[in-house]
């Protein structure tokens, strides 16, 4: 993991290590000095901190934090500036890996005005909402949505089709600059 200070322009390392699983955390070589870095573990994905070099005792930020690390995957449904029109698949890509979700949120950066902008997300062809995705009229993001959309399907499968439908647009301004984001958990 890095750090970017954009006003310096430049990059900064905020992880000591990188390992595979717990087995590589194991095999590295500490010493005193070494106390209080970190060390980004890949699987089970974690992030741990050292307490002691001997014997080497970690503590777990994901367990400190109150479990799973959570990931956003952001989709750019549009361009920033062309008005949104309805359609089915106006997005299509494959899940890179399993994934639970725990939140769907979408953002423009042209609010739809006249009317709410309504999205759906398939998973395979099949909606993974019950209540869909909206962002009302006036408004950026469907966090301040009147109605909230409501997860039915929250177990991504890895290397499954995921689909983005927009089902309603603005109507007097469309919309524009969409972007839907699947928060969540690797599985």
């Amino acid at each position: 993991m890095f750090h970017k200070n954009a006003a310096l322009g430049d990059m900064h390392r905020i992880q000591n290590w990188e390992v595979a699983d717990p087995t590589a955390l194991a095999a590295l070589t500490l010493a005193p000095a070494d106390i209080g870095k970190i060390a980004y573990q890949l699987a089970p994905q974690d992030i741990l901190f050292l307490v002691d070099d001997s014997p080497a005792t970690w503590v777990s930020l994901k367990s400190a934090a109150g479990g799973d690390l959570t990931q956003v995957i952001p989709i750019a449904c549009s361009d920033e500036a062309t008005p949104l029109t309805t359609g089915t698949a106006k997005v299509t890509f494959r899940m890179p890996y399993g994934f639970t979700l725990s939140a769907v949120r979408s953002s423009v950066t042209t609010a739809p005005t006249g009317s709410v902008l309504t999205v759906d997300i398939n998973e395979n062809g099949s909606s993974i909402l019950s209540t869909k995705l909206t962002i009302d009229a006036t408004e950026k993001t469907s966090t301040t949505a009147a109605t909230s959309a409501v997860i039915s399907d929250s177990s991504l499968a890895d290397d499954s089709e995921i689909t983005i439908d927009i089902d309603a647009v603005g109507s007097t301004i469309a919309g524009a600059g969409l972007k839907v984001y699947l928060i969540g958990t690797k599985t």
